[in-house]
């Protein structure tokens, strides 16, 4: 299969992400990267044949990843102004080997493809043993996959998970879960993504201020007027320069752990816990401090042995391309 390609992508709701990798080569090595901006173009076929007018070439297969459910082949991504389907990336390559698959899927499939040096290992394995792994990726949304150890390799399999009810664990988030119910009648439910994610940062940040937890300053205030209010909390609690933006933080890193807990008790993920997108690697020394950790371990009767899972979070910000990648090349070889 030397010098057979294939077309890799992962489409959000800001970029979409296009690269080649050469079967043959061991670790996926990207090559000929290109980033588009996704709202500005006409549909998902639009994006991949003009990745393909600026770095031409034959690809034997194209996977692309995308922020939302696949089923049969197509997806409603909620953050685009558009439907997907496998048949958009067909035609536009040529040829029938074209696939979608979830981004926390491609995500999964591109953990085994990382370095040392792209994870951040907030808690060591102390089991030893191997086992199911597991991702949750807080960004603009938040996102679930799996990992099911069979033998000495793992499984990808996609989820929905973000999408399960919001739990509370305190009297705290017993309070924002009935504020969030008040405020957004129409959501029917409050999610987990309601809370875990860069939206649901803002959420906290509304409740916290808004009940009297805590007093906004003028300048955190002003950020937000401006504009990407989640980027200027979060630039707030880092720098611990307002007391809303902190306390809004901590209780965010909290429910994040609670939920990454809950994800590493469903499936029992002794080979390791992964913490993806965008919003992990920019907090890093606020999940240091421990109250990720503590929320994450705070099981009951299971707290020992959420204490010995190893917790990484994954710093490439390419992980997803890369297992797009990685699938794309499992489908060849599968084929071959």
């Amino acid at each position: 299969m030397n010098g057979v390609t294939v077309l890799a992508g992962d489409i959000g709701g800001t970029h979409a992400r296009f690269a080649r990798v050469r079967a043959g080569d061991g670790r996926v090595v990207l090559e000929h990267q290109q980033v588009y901006d996704s709202p500005d173009s006409a549909s998902l076929e639009a994006l991949v044949a003009q990745y393909l007018v600026d770095h031409p070439g034959d690809d034997a297969v194209a996977a692309i990843g995308i922020a939302a459910p696949v089923v049969g082949g197509k997806a409603n991504p909620i953050n685009l102004p558009w439907a997907v389907s496998e048949t958009e990336v067909r035609s536009a390559i040529g040829h029938a080997d074209g696939y979608l698959l979830n981004d926390l899927l491609a995500n999964a499939w591109g953990i085994s493809e990382l370095s040392p040096d792209q994870l951040e290992e907030l808690q060591p394995d102390r089991i030893g043993l191997g086992g199911n792994r597991a991702v949750c990726s807080a960004g603009t949304g938040f996102g679930i996959a799996g990992m099911v150890a069979i033998g000495d390799r793992w499984q990808p399999f996609a989820s929905e998970g973000g999408h399960i009810d919001y739990g509370p664990r305190s009297a705290q988030e017993d309070a924002l879960l009935l504020y969030l119910r008040e405020q957004h009648p129409d959501w029917e439910h409050v999610s987990a993504e309601r809370v875990v994610s860069g939206p649901g940062l803002v959420h906290i940040w509304e409740f916290v201020t808004q009940t009297g937890r805590a007093r906004a300053g003028a300048e955190l205030s002003a950020a937000i007027s401006a504009g990407s209010p989640g980027v200027a909390i979060s630039q707030a609690a880092l720098a611990d320069s307002d007391a809303s933006a902190s306390l809004a933080m901590e209780m965010f890193v909290h429910a994040y752990g609670a939920q990454a807990g809950n994800l590493a008790l469903v499936l029992l993920s002794t080979g390791g816990m992964y913490i993806g997108g965008g919003i992990a690697p920019q907090i890093l020394p606020i999940l240091r401090r421990g109250g990720f950790l503590e929320a994450f371990q705070a099981k009951g009767r299971y707290d020992g042995l959420l204490e010995k899972m190893a917790v990484r979070v994954i710093l490439d910000e390419l992980c997803a391309l890369r297992g797009s990648a990685r699938f794309a090349l499992t489908r060849l070889e599968e084929r071959c």
